[in-house]
């Protein structure tokens, strides 16, 4: 395991007292037991990483925990990083997440002061930062978890606070093609309720001022749970890297884009 994930872990664990449930923290536990999870987040930040430059700022949007800003951090020490996300999760029907607010608290504050990453709560749709303040902004993961109503104010406002002609990063964009997701739904085990087929996603952000520069699809094994692919982490790893070059590819799991901010609609 990677000594910041394990660091991370650490102090999830210490300030996780709902281990006897499927809390906020003991979700993030789960998923971050995964290897294969954990590498596909590091692949993630080094695809952003050669966009990056010293003392840029950046913002996670919709951080939830805030793996992934650390995990920016760790791979590119010099860079000013911002994480927000909303007070509540929408998606989240499960009434043992209601208080992933005051979860979230407890672990950022170590974050911050151990990592110098600055979190904040929005509340949903307006950004608490000027126009043009970030360099880039990531959201991994987050954009199947916003309200289809609003995801356009959402976009909008990504277009505000990021520099014209910057790039914003949509990663782990959970698709209708997956076979993952699929087989999650037909088992009634966790899969996303908001999906998007490759024409769907294409649309909605060039209809928001945004430009595809790139987009590859990723994630074509099981992740989870990782007490078991954690097994056969080798082989689910080669077989990954296999499967994501050919045209089984069509039922990876997830799209990613670098979307270019081309200024004013």
């Amino acid at each position: 395991m990677r000594k910041r994930i394990s660091e991370m872990i650490r102090i999830v664990s210490t300030n996780n007292d709902r281990k006897e449930v499927m809390s906020y923290l003991t979700s993030i536990e789960y998923m971050l037991s995964s290897r294969l999870y954990v590498d596909s987040l590091y692949q993630a930040a080094g695809d952003v990483s050669g966009n990056l430059c010293k003392g840029q700022k950046i913002l996670d949007f919709g951080t939830g925990s805030g793996v992934f800003a650390l995990i920016l951090q760790d791979i590119f020490r010099d860079l000013q990083i911002f994480g927000v996300d909303t007070t509540y999760d929408q998606s989240q029907k499960d009434p043992n997440f209601k208080d992933t607010r005051t979860q979230q608290v407890k672990i950022w504050a170590e974050f911050s002061k151990k990592y110098k990453i600055e979190f904040c709560h929005f509340d949903g749709l307006y950004l608490p930062y000027p126009d043009s303040s970030f360099d880039i902004i990531t959201a991994c993961a987050v954009i199947e978890h916003i309200d289809p109503k609003s995801v356009r104010i959402v976009l909008k406002e990504l277009k505000r606070v990021l520099k014209p002609n910057c790039f914003l990063f949509i990663l782990k964009l959970p698709r209708k093609l997956s076979y993952a997701e699929f087989f999650a739904r037909l088992l009634g085990i966790g899969c996303h309720e908001i999906l998007f087929s490759d024409e769907e996603a294409q649309k909605i952000f060039a209809e928001n001022g945004f430009r595809i520069e790139k987009c590859w699809k990723s994630d074509m094994v099981f992740e989870f749970p990782g007490k078991i692919t954690n097994r056969f982490y080798f082989l689910l790893k080669k077989a990954n890297s296999f499967l994501e070059l050919t045209p089984f590819n069509i039922f990876a799991h997830h799209n990613n884009y670098i979307l270019r901010n081309i200024g004013d609609l």
